[in-house]
């Protein structure tokens, strides 16, 4: 068997299938096979995982996947693809829906899977676009999924598990955690994206309280402003809340600790 993360087999699948990268979606397709397996080693797969991916191009990071893993699930947009999978991917353990990711019901995909399976995995290199919003879906479906490993732009990474708060990186926080892993070159990929990825893990280790988010964009809708400004947008009684959560109507919410908003939470 091939393996699809080489210079060669790559330039080999685009030629055969007269393919090329489509930058509506977001496609670079990846050439390092070392790349692919830091990201396999970074996280525990084994028969009883299951792994969910989004966005799978050529197949190199799939390939692996279902190699490694009891079960691989991989949503896919572009369905030029579909000629590769059937030379390339002719595994039984492999599925590969063919449709937008964020139109799917992924907290039935991942239930559907817990009846099989010990740990459910997202494990997928992200088209930049989209990074965000893809996150953003899965953790606030919940859909119990253990963690979540992405490749996505360098700069992003390092925004998410920086100390800038934003709601997003206070929902993981609330939920579990968040580690950059490695950098990955964007000379590794075809074509060359204009700059550098980075592999990042989500651990979670609770369901995302949906109240606190709503509460978080709120807080964070303007970010110069009080957050007594920011909550009297949405809620009258605003100065009432932040006296019995004990908070100073004129700290902006950049200042406030998670707890803080949990408390504010609880008092709206």
């Amino acid at each position: 068997m091939k393996d699809i993360a080489t210079i060669a087999t790559t330039k080999e699948i685009l030629e055969k299938y007269q393919l090329g990268a489509l930058k509506k979606f977001g496609q670079n397709f990846l050439i390092d096979i070392n790349i692919i397996d830091k990201i396999i080693t970074s996280v525990d797969i084994n028969k009883k995982t299951a792994v969910i991916e989004v966005g799978p191009g050529i197949g190199a990071l799939t390939q692996r996947l279902a190699l490694q893993s009891g079960k691989v699930i991989s949503f896919e947009i572009d369905e030029r693809f579909k000629p590769v999978y059937r030379d390339y991917l002719n595994f039984d353990n492999l599925n590969i829906i063919f449709g937008d990711f964020m139109e799917q019901d992924i907290a039935k995909v991942v239930l559907d899977l817990r009846e099989e399976f010990d740990q459910v995995y997202l494990i997928a290199n992200l088209p930049y676009y989209i990074t965000t919003p893809i996150i953003e879906k899965v953790l606030l479906s919940n859909c119990k999924i253990d963690k979540i490993v992405v490749m996505i732009q360098k700069e992003v990474a390092l925004k998410m598990t920086g100390s800038l708060k934003n709601p997003l990186m206070m929902m993981i926080e609330d939920m579990g955690s968040i580690d950059y892993l490695f950098t990955v070159s964007k000379n590794v990929f075809i074509p060359a994206p204009h700059v550098d990825s980075a592999v990042i893990a989500i651990d979670i280790k609770k369901e995302a309280d949906l109240k606190l988010y709503e509460v978080l964009k709120v807080c964070f809708k303007q970010r110069r402003k009080t957050i007594l400004n920011n909550l009297k947008q949405h809620y009258d009684n605003a100065q009432e809340i932040l006296d019995n959560a004990k908070i100073e109507s004129s700290k902006r919410s950049e200042e406030l600790a998670l707890e803080d908003f949990k408390n504010i939470t609880k008092f709206i």
